[in-house]
């Protein structure tokens, strides 16, 4: 097994740290824009500390492990997974009314699944960041 760390790109919304640390701090904030074909299909179940999607047979789950005020929050997996995984929001505040974010996955893969799924990954990363992105465009 080898360690995969996929990084999302740095991006600056109209929107003060503190603000973004609730919103992402609080799990349920991540169901209440779900688009209804997403949902379609699909359960999801979501505390302030834990998401738990389950999707065509397969269950993704995360659990906030740790909150560093106004620059990190840190997501566990929970639940069954098909591999350990972990993902982190880094925020950089760069003044009173915009804020730096990155969205960061730390993975143990093995080669062949690493081969199967790493651009996955990657691209999952990408599409996340750049919806939350133009969610803040839209003023969420």
């Amino acid at each position: 097994m080898g360690n995969t760390q996929i990084k999302g790109r740095r991006v600056v919304v109209k929107y003060p740290a503190p603000a973004l640390f609730e919103l992402f701090s609080d799990l349920t904030n991540f169901t209440k824009n779900l688009p209804q074909d997403m949902l379609k299909g699909s359960e999801v179940t979501a505390t302030r500390d834990t998401l738990i999607a389950k999707v065509q047979g397969f269950e993704i789950g995360l659990v906030v492990t740790e909150r560093v005020e106004y620059s990190l929050i840190r997501y566990d997996q929970y639940g069954k997974n098909i591999f350990p995984y972990t993902f982190f929001v880094r925020l950089d505040s760069k003044s009173e009314a915009e804020t730096e974010f990155m969205i960061e996955m730390d993975t143990e893969l093995s080669g062949m699944f690493k081969t199967m799924v790493g651009g996955k990954l990657q691209e999952l990363v990408d599409k996340v960041t750049d919806q939350i992105e133009m969610a803040f465009l839209r003023n969420i």
